[in-house]
């Protein structure tokens, strides 16, 4: 894979903005303005001050850390393996769960599992030894299917290894291991010292925080050269930041303990429900892409086709340019005289309310658009 040159830390948003807007257009993936009024005039307003903002991507835990340390690391592992939605109707078959639900239960589980901080998986040791068996212990993934012998009929069972959870299985253990070589090679004992210690060199400043995310660890660096042009978009970098600044600011009794990242004014966490939201809504529209695989896309199908990478990047790059698209034109509305409220829209506040839509029960069942073999999202 051609690794991708990253941008200034001082460019690096700007950049994530300008090399997706460009991607779209070059794509021809069409924002359809109609559809954008329709949408933002049918958001009731106390809905969305309910179930809008940035705090819906927030992570409250129900455990007692022994330090806001302790909690960082367990964040920040958390947001290096916050993938596998390509895999959501396999998760669902063999967890009853979403690929959040799933990748949350597994961390969840793994700092609850061991009494020795350096031995958990979730430290540098643990991601070395960490195995597809010991991943699937935690994570409750069943690893085999039990079918009825090919001879023998019913009367006897054999255990036929499942080779799509062992797909998800080998992603989360190669993520693992490839960051715990990384923090090895640093003399960290786990992701949340070494991020911890970024946090005080950078001061929180967003820009230089991604950046030294994607250029440290491969599972950060979701850059992607699409017809000869880069495409940035760091969805899980941009989501540790935002859930270490809205977890450690929350407590207005003590100062923070660490120097928090900077979140006003960053771009939506592009992954696979915003473009499958927005072209529900019909925001976007597909039909003039070069892309096959994109102009014929449908989401009436129950599992519509898996994307390669490039079409997955040109979609998610068009989601991102979208929901920034769709806060200005809701900036502009607000000019009108009762409609004001729309002026303070923020594409963080978007994206949690997207979010929350596609958890209601009548788009839960819409099919997502789907990537397999990616760590980025």
């Amino acid at each position: 894979m051609t690794s991708v040159p990253l941008p200034p830390a001082s460019d690096l948003v700007s950049s994530i903005r300008s090399s997706c807007a460009s991607c779209r257009t070059r794509s021809r993936i069409l924002i359809d303005e109609a559809a954008v009024d329709t949408f933002i005039l049918s958001v009731p307003r106390s809905e969305w001050e309910q179930e809008a903002g940035p705090e819906k991507h927030g992570v409250r835990l129900p455990l007692r850390f022994d330090s806001p340390e302790d909690e960082l690391n367990l964040l920040s592992v958390l947001a290096l393996v916050n993938f596998l939605s390509g895999y959501r109707p396999v998760l669902h078959r063999l967890t009853s769960r979403g690929a959040y639900s799933t990748i949350l239960s597994f961390v969840l589980s793994a700092y609850l599992a061991s009494d020795d901080p350096a031995s958990s998986i979730l430290s540098t040791q643990g991601m070395l030894s960490a195995t597809p068996a010991s991943i699937a212990a935690l994570a409750q993934i069943q690893t085999h299917q039990e079918k009825d012998h090919p001879t023998l009929g019913s009367a006897v069972k054999v255990g036929l290894k499942d080779e799509e959870a062992w797909e998800c299985l080998e992603l989360i253990a190669g993520v693992l291991k490839g960051t715990g070589e990384v923090l090895k090679k640093a003399g960290k004992g786990n992701l949340g010292e070494w991020v911890s210690e970024k946090l005080v060199q950078t001061q929180g400043d967003s820009g230089e925080l991604v950046k030294q995310l994607a250029e440290t660890f491969p599972a950060f660096r979701d850059a992607h050269l699409v017809d000869g042009e880069p495409v940035y978009i760091f969805k899980k970098a941009l989501w540790l930041l935002t859930i270490i600044t809205l977890r450690f600011s929350s407590d207005t009794s003590s100062p923070p303990p660490f120097p928090l990242p900077k979140i006003e004014g960053l771009p939506v966490f592009a992954d696979n429900v915003l473009p499958t939201l927005l072209l529900h809504l019909n925001i976007l529209s597909l039909a003039s892409s070069p892309d096959p695989s994109l102009s014929s896309l449908s989401l009436s199908s129950p599992t519509p086709p898996l994307l390669s990478s490039a079409s997955a990047t040109r979609l998610r790059a068009a989601s991102l340019d979208a929901c920034a698209f769709i806060v200005r034109r809701a900036h502009v509305l607000g000019e009108q005289e009762g409609s004001e409220w729309l002026q303070t829209w923020t594409e963080q506040q978007l994206d949690g309310w997207l979010w929350g839509l596609g958890k209601r029960d009548e788009l839960r069942a819409l099919a997502r658009v789907a990537e397999r073999g990616t760590v980025y999202y």
